[in-house]
């Protein structure tokens, strides 16, 4: 026998128990033979070995604590006579009983079953740290999943397909300094078996078996006992060596900055693509969404359902990318604000200093002042405003599905979002967030009782830019949803006519938004979207000379995008006025039954990552149409326009505790809400007659050959829902007024039709 092989024979249980494990990741198997010049004494991955994975498939081996045979003896004896039903009677259990090789896999990981490799190829790939796995089946040919058990050893962040075990990895930047630095991690490689493949598609709980599996692999016997039920499994450590692979290079990596108030907020880097040594280039920062963590996918073409650029066409038009978790989320500390210009603004404006001290980054000529840019949707739409607001440093801003304020957003005319604020708590608690606990007192008392108390109303206030939009010199284009039932269009239109004279300003509103598009999405819109931004930013940050497009552009219910050079509020760009009346009627009001919502979802596309519990949410946050109300039909010459907020007056008297109704028009072709929004109608019902007078929110509509528009007022609105309201209103006449586009608008279409396609063509290329 060559000294350079080891023979592995099949042991006794006893000596089996007794010798080092061989853990999966080694090709050794009872009868087989291991080389001993592979990495499979060694423990761990080798930063040696790692580097040569791209050309060979090193053997991974973990060394298990020696069990004395007297010992494992006597606990095969004691699981014996628990387990055998005739303990104490029967004969001596057989050498080779079940039991044995239950503890057997308790040791080994190991039961009749082959083992699972993993050995990922580890490279540095555009300035990115990247492992990829070769091997995605086992020997008992079902499907693998990957699951990170163990944080990395330095603070570093890893993202890992859970399917293919390929991942990205980005080091704390205290190893990236250290020449020969090393970060590890820690990877559950397990089996998916039939059954728990079938279990994770049972409706609401299907989203928990993962996670629950994943748990009971890591728990010591138990694990391996359950494993010929929930799948083989073996934990495996993969060793990046950072140092030999960056050897000076740019990188991506993590870091934790210092703000204000002594807060760390973590940080992730990301350099522009093909950016050398030496070079330099602006620096876009991208915010995340409410209840999730900074980007840290490199291969990111879009976020926040395709309306904002993610990190690959930012990268590759010339950026570095800052993204970061922001305060009181993830592995940020502190407390979170809602984008508190107090607060997470001043986090931000910490990381743009954090930024100037970057070698890479780029500066205009004389100037200490960095080229820097914003982009993000919701949460890291609204961070712009109050970061621009308050920093002059920022040089462009895209903000994204964005509000002007909460008080307007949550509590419209007194009435709580219920669904929309559940959802989004909802959000925070899944992730752990550490939040103001205002914010918790006020969804409680906003679900149950309909209202806000004034302290709750008063952090609202605080968070978000309201009047500080004023204050904003960096050119704003701003990029809101037609579906959006949490920000709706009349967010932007406020914010838009707050930007001082002389701002560079631009708005798109695409289908989409919080919420679910219930009409036909034009597949060129993630195409405009992208350029628009990417155009928008080259423009004003880099100073190419591009075409932004024309100031406003929008969709319609068809799908159909049009543009003007005019913005919705403009003189120029209204036109006449449809009006219609009504006598309205009798009302009854009580929660739920015949009001508007919940909207069937079945049959749209949801947001990526929707589970089933947070689909059933939603579609109480979508106004449908209603049984219990009183409409006012009105049917539009075919071709008109309708752009903006439509008015609605009530004359009406009453009784009962409900402090709002609440309207919505229908479109009868469609027999969907416009937009699935709800606008809620404040009414005092104490006998008086009363007349009101509310905009609606606003809407974007073409009328086709044959339209037919309904306006009800209903009694409740799932939206709006609260379980207290009760009652009757009388309406004794309805008042509708419609805004039309005019000609001075000059309006075009953007595309032939709804067919049509927008290319993702980057806006420019890579800047030294």
């Amino acid at each position: 026998m060559a000294t350079n092989e080891v023979v592995v024979k099949a042991p006794s249980l006893t000596t089996w128990l007794s010798t080092p494990r061989v853990l999966a990741g080694s090709a050794a198997t009872p009868g087989s033979t291991l080389s001993s010049s592979s990495t499979a004494t060694s423990g761990l991955v080798t930063s040696s070995a790692l580097m040569t994975m791209q050309t060979a498939t090193p053997v991974v081996a973990v060394t298990a604590p020696t069990i004395p045979s007297g010992a494992a003896s006597q606990v095969v004896n004691l699981v014996n006579e628990v387990l055998n039903p005739f303990a104490g009677n029967g004969p001596a259990a057989p050498v080779d009983s079940p039991t044995e090789w239950i503890l057997a896999a308790a040791v080994r990981r190991e039961l009749f079953t082959a083992p699972i490799t993993y050995a990922p190829a580890i490279t540095l790939t555009n300035g990115v740290i990247t492992g990829t796995n070769n091997g995605q089946m086992n020997a008992n040919g079902n499907p693998l999943s990957y699951t990170v058990v163990g944080a990395p050893s330095a603070g570093g962040k890893v993202l890992l397909n859970s399917a293919t075990g390929d991942f990205s990895f980005l080091p704390d930047l205290s190893v990236v300094n250290s020449a020969a630095g090393t970060e590890t991690f820690n990877v559950l490689v397990s089996e998916t078996t039939p059954l728990i493949a079938a279990l994770t598609q049972v409706p609401l709980v299907g989203a928990l078996v993962q996670p629950i599996v994943v748990m009971l692999h890591q728990v010591p016997i138990l694990g391996d006992v359950l494993q010929p039920i929930i799948g083989y499994a073996v934990t495996q450590s993969v060793v990046v060596p950072v140092g030999q692979l960056v050897d000076g290079n740019p990188v991506a990596f993590t870091t934790k900055v210092t703000s204000f108030d002594g807060t760390l907020i973590s940080v992730n880097y990301f350099p522009a693509s093909g950016l050398k040594t030496g070079q330099k280039a602006p620096t876009i920062l991208n915010g995340p969404g409410l209840g999730t963590a900074g980007n840290i996918d490199p291969n990111s073409v879009t976020i926040v359902d395709d309306l904002v650029p993610g990190l690959a066409p930012l990268r590759d038009d010339g950026y570095n990318v800052v993204t970061w978790d922001p305060r009181g989320e993830f592995a940020s500390g502190g407390t979170l604000q809602l984008d508190s210009p107090e607060f997470e603004a001043r986090d931000v404006s910490a990381i743009i200093d954090w930024v100037t001290q970057q070698p890479a980054t780029k500066f205009p000529t004389n100037s200490t002042d960095p080229l820097i840019g914003m982009v993000g949707g919701s949460y890291g739409g609204g961070i712009q405003w109050v970061t621009a607001a308050t920093d002059p440093r920022v040089d462009a801003i895209v903000p994204v599905i964005s509000w002007n304020t909460l008080n307007s957003s949550l509590y419209p005319n007194q009435a709580f979002k219920t669904a929309w604020s559940t959802l989004l708590l909802l959000a925070l608690v899944e992730v752990g967030a550490r939040v103001n606990p205002e914010l918790y007192s006020g969804v409680f008392t906003g679900s149950i009782f309909g209202v806000l108390t004034p302290s709750a109303e008063d952090l609202l206030t605080r968070s978000g830019p309201a009047k500080l939009v004023s204050k904003i010199t960096a050119p704003t284009f701003l990029i809101q949803g037609t579906a959006d039932g949490l920000f709706p269009l009349q967010q932007s239109i406020a914010n838009a006519q707050l930007l001082a004279p002389g701002v560079p300003s631009k708005m798109l509103w695409v289908c989409g938004g919080h919420g679910v598009c219930l009409d036909p999405i034009n597949p060129g819109q993630e195409g405009l979207i992208l350029n628009s931004t990417l155009a928008w930013l080259d423009k004003y940050i880099k100073g190419t000379n591009v075409d932004t497009g024309r100031k406003f552009e929008w969709v319609d219910q068809t799908g159909q995008f049009y543009s003007s050079d005019k913005m919705p509020f403009e003189t120029d760009f209204k036109g006449g006025n449809i009006t219609a009346s009504g006598p309205g009627g009798l009302l009854p009001i009580f929660p739920i039954l015949g009001g508007s919502g919940p909207q069937n979802l079945t049959g749209f596309p949801l947001p990526d990552g929707t589970n089933a519990l947070e689909a059933w949410l939603l579609s109480f946050a979508i106004g449908a149409p209603a049984a219990n109300a009183v409409n006012l039909t009105l049917s539009p010459s075919a071709g008109t326009q309708i752009v903006g907020a439509p008015k609605l007056t009530l004359t009406y008297c009453g009784l009962g505790t409900t402090r709002q109704v609440y309207a919505q028009i229908v479109d009868e072709q469609t027999h969907l809400v416009l937009g699935g929004i709800v606008t809620p109608i404040p009414v005092t019902l104490d006998g008086q007659t009363h007349t009101v007078t509310v905009p609606l929110e606003a809407i974007a509509y073409t009328a086709p050959a044959g339209a037919k528009l309904t306006l009800q007022v209903a009694s409740t609105a799932t939206p709006l829902l609260n379980v207290l309201t009760f009652g009757g209103i009388n309406i004794s006449s309805m008042d509708l007024v419609l805004p039309t586009v005019g000609a001075n608008a000059n309006v075009k279409p953007e595309f032939p039709s709804a067919s049509a396609s927008v290319p993702l063509v980057l806006a420019g290329a890579m800047a030294g």
